[in-house]
């Protein structure tokens, strides 16, 4: 049986939530049987308040934010949380411990997932700040992962194609083309699998279209997400 109540801070974008809501309630089907479903409490965000808020100076604005959302989720009940987005983990270190529910990253179980696959080398796609910043590739590093990312001319293409398509629930062969086109390129430079380091990408990028092991976070987090619930 689920013993906790999941929390999700979702809606950026709202196409990876539903998937979220999807995944986590077959997992735990498949757990426990037919006639259960997921105890989850959702907090949808407005992604135009995300945008606005993380785009402003002093990152007070957008951490301020979040843990009003936490604690939200916290009072409707929820005895654990997770933030529905890769980019958005780049303000966890901040937010969580201000929030006081445990919380379920999506970088460190990502990341033993890596582990437990014995590769050393990855790639990470993602939105400019997950591919930029530093918050997954120093988690892979403590683990002996070594991650390596697309030019700073992909990554502006791969963050427009994200918020202007994939976060809208647009899904194109032409843009498909495009991350494969990227993925064969960190191939190249080494990588022996890829990060799908943004939970839309999933949506785009099958594991039938490339030869390389792919992660989808999405999966990962939602596993965990289950395995934390129904642990007693």
């Amino acid at each position: 049986m689920q013993d906790k109540t999941i929390g999700l801070i979702g809606g950026i974008g709202w196409a990876s939530t539903l998937e979220y809501y999807r995944l986590i309630n077959e997992m735990l089907v498949a757990r426990i049987g037919p006639a259960h479903s997921a105890r989850i409490l959702l907090v949808s965000i407005d992604q135009a308040d995300f945008v606005a808020h993380a785009a402003q100076a002093d990152s007070h604005a957008i951490e301020q934010f979040l843990i009003g959302e936490g604690r939200r989720l916290q009072g409707m009940g929820a005895d654990f949380f997770l933030l529905c987005a890769n980019g958005a983990h780049r303000f966890a270190p901040a937010i969580v411990p201000r929030i006081g529910l445990p919380f379920i990253s999506i970088v460190e179980e990502t990341a033993k997932t890596v582990r437990q696959s014995g590769l050393r080398t990855v790639g990470l796609l993602g939105v400019k700040q997950t591919m930029a910043g530093s918050f997954y590739h120093q988690a892979l590093e403590q683990l002996g992962i070594a991650t390596v990312t697309p030019d700073a001319a992909d990554q502006d293409i791969l963050h427009d194609i994200i918020y202007t398509e994939l976060v809208q629930n647009i899904f194109t062969d032409a843009s498909r083309k495009i991350f494969l086109d990227v993925i064969e390129k960190l191939r190249l430079q080494g990588a022996q699998g890829v990060i799908l380091g943004c939970t839309e990408i999933p949506l785009l990028i099958r594991q039938g279209d490339v030869d390389v092991p792919l992660f989808n976070t999405t999966a990962i987090h939602c596993e965990a997400a289950v395995a934390f619930a129904l642990a007693s």
